[in-house]
């Protein structure tokens, strides 16, 4: 490395690291992800000399290289990159790094040592911050979708109460409960993934469209399962549309072959729909979203939980005549 001389000690070597670029890419896709890194070598850029090498090294990590520089410097300039980073937006989504340095003062340790330390003290940081900016981001674009379709927000929060009552029936025990509930609340942020005019559409789905639509649901398991607190939910995402018959998707699986709490997902994310203006049709009333469960019981749905929620949920005998 023609800097690493004595006419350019002290040498510093600054590494940095986009935090939660796979979840923007996820969620917004790469145009988007694109723009979080410009904006990272926008900021870089700013806060460094003519004299300093900025370079980008991988996919979300940059390296920069000062010449005859001191510890003070570089923390400082640590410092000014994190606070200018955290004004960025990309979509709701405020921009961070993890960032680790090292100073070579002499010819004893090589560059690579030094590197290496950097490298390290980048990972330490990422570890540690890491983890809260990941569960932050998803937050985001969950009310990123949320803000932009009222009857998103207004079908997540009813799915979750549905499932916390049905849990309560099933006498789930509380922490599982509150994992369930946000499971309910979660299960379609994979749809911020989906192109708004299909959202928006105001006619039934095309072949076509439904094909995209159905792509929610691994969506929404890449995107949780980026992040700590949210990484249980993510087979739940992923499994909510499956079938007690198997006929379902993505995986096609059957029976207890699907998460419990996915099954109790899925009748709480279909009553809700049925019973719900869409853009594109009216509501169902109670009584026929009800035949619609029973219909379905043992093919579509967990034939247990549906009659669960029939009766010690919705107040309907299961077993009766409702035509």
């Amino acid at each position: 490395m023609k800097f690493d001389h004595p006419n350019y000690y002290p040498l510093g070597l600054m590494m940095v690291d986009l935090n939660g670029l796979k979840i923007l890419n996820d969620a917004y896709g790469h145009d988007k992800g694109d723009i979080a890194l410009k904006e990272v070598a926008r900021v870089l850029n700013e806060e460094t000399q003519k004299e300093d090498i900025v370079c980008r090294i991988g996919g979300d990590e940059f390296a920069i290289i000062f010449k005859n520089t001191q510890v003070l410097i570089l923390d400082k300039i640590k410092d000014n990159i994190g606070r200018k980073l955290s004004q960025v937006f990309v979509e709701n989504i405020p921009l961070s790094v993890a960032v680790g340095y090292e100073v070579k003062l002499d010819e004893v340790r090589t560059f690579e040592e030094i590197m290496k330390n950097a490298e390290n003290q980048m990972y330490r940081n990422k570890l540690t911050e890491g983890k809260s900016i990941r569960n932050n981001s998803i937050k985001a674009i969950l009310k990123t979708l949320t803000d932009k379709f009222e009857e998103e927000k207004i079908h997540s929060d009813r799915v979750s109460h549905y499932c916390r009552l049905i849990g309560q029936k099933l006498n789930i025990k509380t922490d599982d409960l509150n994992e369930l509930e946000i499971a309910g609340l979660f299960h379609d942020i994979g749809k911020i993934s989906i192109p708004d005019h299909i959202l928006h559409k105001k006619s039934f789905l095309s072949k076509e469209d439904y094909e995209i639509i159905k792509t929610h649901t691994e969506n929404g398991y890449n995107i949780l399962r980026a992040a700590d607190k949210y990484s249980n939910l993510a087979e739940y995402a992923l499994t909510h549309h499956e079938h007690w018959n198997g006929l379902g998707y993505p995986r096609g699986l059957s029976k207890e072959e699907i998460p419990l709490f996915s099954r109790i997902i899925a009748i709480a994310d279909a009553y809700e729909a049925m019973t719900s203006d869409r853009v594109y049709r009216k509501a169902m009333s109670q009584e026929d979203a009800v035949r619609e469960i029973i219909r379905c019981s043992g093919s579509q749905f967990d034939p247990l939980i549906a009659r669960i929620f029939v009766e010690e949920v919705l107040g309907f005998d299961f077993d009766s005549d409702m035509s």
